[in-house]
């Protein structure tokens, strides 16, 4: 609680100097006319009646402190980098959940290579490591599996894309990107004497994607393409309490050892109406998708990303999915969401927002097949106090119903936070 305290203050007399313009405008470091160097630093307090999001709920607060680093060089010239390094502090509020306490780091870079020539090519990379449970519950995976605990991960994604202008209107895009996730300090869960870890039925994915596209500038805002794109994503088992020679209670063998998927579409990015008001990122085709070397199936994809602006200060959105994904289970998922969100700017400084969000999920594994149906509703404040400082505060309410009663959960959790850069 000290730590908290010391740091609460520190920030309400940095807001204080702020606010005096005793702090400057310049960054904290600046090498030449092209390096600059920021601090940056959060603090925010979180309270949730179910932390676990397990069908019985566990109230918890928790206050999060994340100082960090930002690297910018280049901003405008043929080469920019932008490199990113923080690490989130976690406390909670009363001593059962001590063990919960960790630190979390997030690394990012990207790097971009553009000089008005036909070639421009852009590289990032990024890890981070997390702790939560929702994302597993939307797969099927209930708290009957991983118990009263958080599932700890480290979240790996690095990506390559070179785009070529053909002609001043057709360019081809190509690109190869790598994500997958660790599970990081397995808990040992014990039930009529049987000791396991809280990763003992999932596992962890590893996919490489190969986008090709090909685009044509049909209109000066507007632009169409063909897209093609091959993923493969390769199951391995996470990390297991018996799985040596003898043990007691064996790891089973993985029923799928690889889901391959191919998409073919086309795509509309831009200004969809004269005005401007309406604009869209539409992706729309199907996917091919197999286990192993089993035989294909088909389904349709889309991502359609719609923008509209009502009035000056008023704008609203709505964003439409479906996607065949691979699953922690072992399996695949069919996933479609729907989401409607309202932007209010108050002020030059205030943005208010509202967001409903639906999700019909399909998780399919080891022969077995379950459904979850998720909404999410999700009302923010975002205020943005000086170049320095933004604060932020934001209440979710998320309500999973699935065919596997220990996936069904709700929960609601409430937020304030402050952000820095100096």
């Amino acid at each position: 609680m000290s730590r908290f305290l010391l740091a609460a203050s520190a920030l309400v007399l940095s807001s204080a100097a702020q606010g005096a313009n005793w702090i400057p405008t310049s960054p904290l470091i600046q090498i030449g006319n092209d390096c600059d160097i920021f601090f940056t630093a959060s603090a925010q307090l979180e309270v949730t009646d179910n932390l676990y999001s397990g069908s019985v709920k566990k109230s918890a607060t928790s206050w999060l402190l994340t100082p960090g680093l930002a690297l910018e060089y280049g901003q405008d010239s043929a080469l920019s980098v932008e490199f990113k390094a923080s690490r989130m502090f976690v406390n909670f509020a009363g001593a059962e959940f001590n063990g919960l306490e960790d630190d979390r780091d997030a690394l990012s870079l990207a790097v971009t290579f553009a000089d008005g020539g036909p070639l421009k090519l852009s590289l990032s990379s990024s890890y981070r490591v997390t702790a939560r449970n929702d994302d597993l519950q939307m797969q099927g995976v209930g708290a009957a599996v991983i118990g009263a605990t958080l599932v700890r991960q480290a979240n790996y994604a690095h990506n390559l894309r070179a785009d070529y202008k053909l002609t001043e209107r057709l360019s081809i895009g190509l690109g190869y990107g790598n994500s997958f996730n660790q599970y990081l300090d397995p808990v040992t869960l014990v039930s009529s004497g049987l000791s396991t870890y809280n990763t003992n039925p999932l596992t962890e994915l590893n996919t490489q994607s190969m986008p090709l596209s090909f685009d044509y500038q049909a209109f000066e805002k507007l632009r169409f393409g063909v897209v093609l794109q091959h993923d493969v994503t390769d199951f391995s088992a996470a990390p297991y309490l018996s799985s040596g020679t003898g043990a007691v209670n064996p790891r089973p063998a993985l029923q799928n050892q690889r889901l391959e998927k191919d998409f073919y579409g086309l795509t509309a990015n831009g200004q969809l109406t004269e005005s401007g008001k309406l604009n869209g990122v539409i992706r729309v085709g199907f996917n091919r998708f197999n286990y192993d070397n089993t035989s294909a199936q088909t389904n349709p994809s889309y991502s359609i990303a719609l923008t509209h602006a009502l009035a000056e200060r008023l704008s609203h959105s709505l964003t439409l999915g479906r996607d065949i994904s691979a699953s922690t289970t072992n399996g695949r998922i069919d996933s479609r969401t729907y989401n409607y969100g309202l932007n209010f700017t108050a002020a030059e400084d205030l943005d208010l927002r509202f967001s409903v969000g639906k999700s019909d999920v399909e998780v399919e594994a080891n022969g077995l097949t379950t459904t979850i149906d998720t909404w999410t509703y999700v009302l923010s404040a975002n205020y943005n106090y000086s170049a320095h400082w933004s604060f932020q505060a934001s209440y979710n309410f998320t309500d999973a119903k699935a065919s596997n009663a220990s996936s069904t959960f709700d929960s609601n959790t409430f937020s304030v936070s402050a952000a820095f850069r100096y």
